[in-house]
């Protein structure tokens, strides 16, 4: 048995339904006149003047009931029929009512001249006059009236479309729509408040649906970097940023360009994409801008600045060059936090720069290795085989971002590589290799341990996110087991006693 909505014929005992009422008032009220075609004028002739009133009460009712049944034709044929197909929706209900009250409204001056002969040329001269008067004293009302019928016929949003209203002379209003009425829209802006909008300045307004013809809506951000910082470091840095910033879509993918160059430095152009519904334009904005950000510093670069500063000192390091100022680099690196300057700048001299391509591999899932890598500039993907087997399709299950490290299992124990890393944009990267770190553990062989504790806490945060959606942070006896293991196997792997 088809479901009531699938039956062609419900639609149709709906609009007999709501005809029903005013078609069988209309009936009876025109009945008598069809059976007694002389009814009044016998009355007139034998009655008395409350026949008459009764007689001009009925044709009144006559005309006020044609005009009801005459609303609800116009409601089941054109609104709910021929013009919701065309629209695709339904009819503003505000349209519906302007339309039921015109005919009302002519409905009753007809009454008043066929029933009971009045001069109605009068009655609208004056009503014209008094709408006058009404009409400067609410003219603003009436301007929204009228704004909210072209919004509900134009339809440039819906209720529960993101928009953002645009006007020079006020503050940008960005939010949900949450009820289009007759005067006035309200929009739930993403701080929590209600503001509820006049029809008439929409109307003004440049009005902007980030949510039609699509969900997904693209937003620009700007960063002005010095001139001395290369164009190709730059847009490595900041799509790299961008890219792991939360909320922001992976598809349309993220770009960067170069806007241009104004006083302070060269400008670039960041656009990204959102779905307002999930991530709002203020909380996606926060969120690009605080990436980017964070990519800047541990790439060692920081905003243009202002090019009239005066300095009586010597001029502060503003710009980490990766060739000149590697020490500074590698110290920010969590894992070689307990190096001494002198410890830092012999790494620093041993470690060899390695930049690869948009879809390089840095390591392959396991392949044997003797080094570990500290990403300076750019994004990395961590991809394993689906089930473990190798050849088999590969998992995306993490990124690494500017100043993060990977391979130390490889280097400190000798183990095969447990995952493959890969560019997702161009990256430069240091390579710290087995006779690098064997100088440094040689000559302090407490540096070990130093550094075999941080491992071993970061390797059980990584097995517990991948087995837990909230990770804990894992105890100190599970740190100092497993820092052992590995301590262990560094030692007969570096000779160490």
């Amino acid at each position: 048995m088809p479901a009531p909505h699938d039956n062609p014929e419900v639609p149709r005992r709906v609009g007999f339904r709501v005809l029903r009422g005013p078609l069988l008032t209309l009936c009876l009220l025109l009945a008598p006149t069809l059976v007694w075609p002389d009814l009044f004028v016998q009355l007139g002739n034998t009655l008395d003047a409350t026949a008459k009133v009764a007689r001009s009460g009925l044709l009144a009712a006559i005309w006020i009931a044609g005009a009801w049944l005459l609303v609800r034709l116009l409601k089941f044929v054109v609104w709910d029929g021929i013009a919701a197909r065309r629209l695709g929706g339904k009819v503003p209900t505000l349209l519906e009512d302007v339309v039921a009250a015109v005919i009302f409204a002519t409905a009753i001056s007809g009454m008043l001249a066929l029933v009971f002969d009045l001069d109605v040329t009068g009655l609208w001269a004056t009503s014209g006059v008094v709408g006058l008067v009404l009409g400067f004293a609410l003219q603003s009302m009436i301007a929204d009236v009228a704004s909210g019928i072209a919004l509900n016929v134009d339809r440039p949003f819906q209720v529960g479309d993101w928009i953002r209203l645009s006007n020079r002379a006020r503050e940008h209003i960005v939010g949900e729509v949450v009820e289009c009425n007759w005067r006035s829209t309200r929009i739930r802006c993403v701080d929590g408040t209600m503001v509820s909008v006049p029809n008439g300045w929409i109307a003004r307004d440049i009005v902007v649906n980030l949510t039609r013809p699509q969900l997904e809506s693209r937003f620009e951000m700007r960063f002005c970097l010095d001139f001395d910082v290369p164009v190709e470091r730059a847009l490595r840095i900041l799509e790299a940023g961008v890219r792991t910033a939360k909320g922001v879509l992976a598809t349309p993918a993220p770009k960067v360009r170069v806007y241009g160059p104004t006083r302070t430095g060269v400008e670039y152009e960041i656009r990204y994409w959102l779905v307002c519904s999930e991530t709002s334009p203020s909380k996606g904005r926060h969120q690009v801008a605080s990436a980017v950000l964070d990519q800047l510093h541990r790439a060692g670069l920081t905003l243009a600045y202002d090019k009239y500063d005066v300095f009586t000192a010597e001029l502060p390091t503003r710009q980490l060059d990766i060739r000149r100022h590697r020490q500074q680099i590698v110290a920010r690196v969590d894992l070689f936090a307990d190096l001494q300057p002198t410890e830092l700048a012999q790494l620093a001299t041993t470690v060899r720069e390695v930049r690869m391509g948009r879809g390089a591999d840095v390591v392959r899932h396991g392949e044997a290795g003797e080094s570990m890598y500290i990403l300076v500039e750019g994004l990395l993907e961590v991809l394993v085989p689906m089930g473990g087997a190798a050849g088999s399709e590969e998992v995306l299950v993490g990124q690494i971002r500017a100043g993060e490290f990977f391979g130390e299992m490889s280097l400190l124990t000798g183990e095969p590589r447990s995952a493959t890393v890969r560019c997702a944009t161009d990256i430069v990267a240091f390579e710290v290799r087995k006779p690098d770190l064997e100088q440094l553990v040689t000559q302090r062989p407490a540096l070990a341990l130093a550094i075999t504790e941080k491992v071993a806490e970061r390797r059980l945060r990584s097995q517990r996110r991948l087995a837990e959606a909230n990770a804990a942070p894992p105890s100190e006896e599970e740190t100092r087991s497993l820092t052992a293991q590995i301590l262990g196997r560094m030692r007969g792997l570096f000779g160490m006693s």
